[in-house]
């Protein structure tokens, strides 16, 4: 069965559940509907009554997906995947299944993690084919991770969950905790660059400084996303970093992210020419897709650099 038919058969089911529903909205929904009603309907009461309006928004929500799914199904890769009916494992063999897939789970992220450390201590060396090597292996984990998900998300079939720093397991606690450190150093540093009676020297040396703590909280975050990836709606309290709005700090910040986007475009790429070579069709699709993500950003950025304005 797919999702597309998973979906059919719950809108057209009469006692259809909230939870399955709210299971086929985290595959199907598209990122913005994600982020607008995920934690609205995580908000609902454990068995809504089917004229509550969470579960009246749910049906609107999913008959719309379903529509959609009809009239571009390309706009919904997910909806044709094959998944596991649950119900059709016994408990004892859904319960060490689940178990399997969990710590084969774990395996990866923590595989992730350490193959991410390795290339940001390689960043900025000659070492541009290992950075290469490393970031294939990378994208082998993430397929097998990504796999692995929707095998546990079929089996459990959970339905949204909200991602909170309680949640997390303790080295993403860690990096989460070093995020919340850096925020006032950078406040601090700011406020010293912003001072008018410093030296331009001491300005620059200050701005360097803010700029090591920018990437510093940057790599965190990064390891935060690729770790939360799949498992649901990231709710934290830190901000995100954004670029300064001082022009010698951002002209440095800018500076340093243009070439950290140029490295990646060409790490990615031979991740993609060797998982071609290969016919690892998921790992170049990745690949593939990072690219266009590090191109898109880099156009935006080297605009605003040429005096250009970035359209919103």
């Amino acid at each position: 069965m797919t999702r597309n038919e998973q979906l059919i058969n719950w809108l057209g089911n009469r006692q259809r559940k909230y939870a399955d529903g709210v299971a086929l909205f985290d595959a199907l929904a598209k990122q913005v509907q994600k982020e607008k009603y995920s934690v609205y309907f995580a908000a609902a009461p454990a068995n809504p009554h089917i004229f509550d309006p969470h579960f009246t928004q749910l049906i609107n929500c999913l008959t719309r997906i379903s529509r959609e799914i009809r009239e571009a199904p390309e706009l919904y890769p997910a909806a044709n995947e094959s998944i596991i009916e649950a119900k059709e494992v016994d408990e004892k063999a859904r319960t060490e299944e689940l178990t399997k897939r969990t710590a084969a789970i774990a395996t990866h992220e923590q595989q992730i993690e350490e193959l991410t450390e390795r290339i940001e201590d390689l960043e900025g060396s000659d070492n541009t084919g290992d950075i290469s090597e490393l970031q294939e292996q990378i994208d082998e984990h993430r397929a097998e991770l990504e796999q692995l998900r929707k095998e546990v998300d079929a089996l459990s079939n959970p339905g949204v969950k909200v991602v909170t720093e309680a949640s997390m397991p303790t080295s993403i606690k860690k990096a989460y905790a070093r995020i919340k450190e850096i925020a006032p150093l950078y406040a601090s540093l700011h406020n010293d660059i912003a001072n008018p009676d410093i030296e331009d020297e001491a300005r620059k040396t200050l701005a360097e400084e803010l700029c090591k703590l920018d990437d510093e909280r940057r790599r965190l975050w990064k390891a935060i996303d690729t770790w939360s990836e799949g498992k649901g709606t990231l709710n934290l309290d830190a901000k995100r970093p954004v670029f300064s709005d001082n022009p010698v700090v951002r002209g440095i910040e800018l500076a340093r992210h243009v070439k950290r986007l140029k490295q990646n475009i060409v790490n990615s790429q031979r991740s993609a020419d060797k998982a071609k070579e290969d016919g690892r069709q998921v790992v170049y699709d990745n690949a593939m897709s990072r690219i266009a993500g590090y191109e898109k950003e880099l156009a935006e950025i080297e605009k605003e650099i040429s005096g250009e304005k970035v359209s919103g």
